[in-house]
């Protein structure tokens, strides 16, 4: 199957506005039909993480190797460890019939455009108060809450760049809005 047949459903919204949480319910709700894509990352594995949770972890030569074959095709370096995606993964998302689910900013959005046909993207979004509640009750750091509700208006700038933009006030509403916009 050509991969311009496939679709790519990309899900980006400020911090606490529920994007891992629908990524989430989306995968477990139709295993059979979506995916998360996972990205490849360099980093050390910590305790509680496994291959291909959160990460494809992988060694430096190894992601060099990836970048130089055109396998990834799209990267970061943060804290001195590179992090990127792989067509490599997608193609084998597509080849089990699902539809990957990625939270990728404007870069990651632009570069999965460059390389795929049929990207669709969505930015979820929520009042400002219900999101910085939302981190509260996660148990954020406030000073993590502080950075990113500082980060929340430049984020909602972004919006403006994606296929539709959702309000999350109620999640199983998102979902089915979600749901309608990915099948029609």
């Amino acid at each position: 199957m050509e991969k311009f047949n496939q679709q790519i459903v990309v899900i980006e919204g400020p911090s606490g506005a529920g994007k891992d949480t629908i990524i989430k319910t989306l995968t477990q709700k139709y295993p059979d039909r979506f995916a998360k894509l996972i990205s490849v990352a360099t980093r050390a594995m910590r305790p509680h993480e496994s291959q291909g949770n959160p990460y494809h972890f992988v060694s430096n030569e190894e992601f060099d190797q990836m970048v130089a074959s055109g396998d990834i095709f799209e990267y970061t370096m943060r804290h001195g460890e590179k992090r990127g995606m792989s067509e490599k993964y997608i193609q084998d998302l597509f080849t089990e019939n699902k539809i990957p689910l990625k939270d990728c900013n404007l870069i990651g959005v632009n570069a999965l455009k460059s390389r795929f046909k049929n990207v669709t993207t969505i930015f979820i979004t929520a009042d400002k108060n219900e999101i910085e509640q939302r981190l509260h009750r996660r148990g954020d750091a406030l000073a993590d809450i502080e950075a990113r509700m500082k980060d929340y208006d430049e984020c909602m700038k972004e919006a403006q760049h994606f296929d539709y933009v959702i309000i999350n006030d109620n999640l199983e509403k998102t979902i089915d809005k979600i749901i309608q916009i990915i099948y029609n």
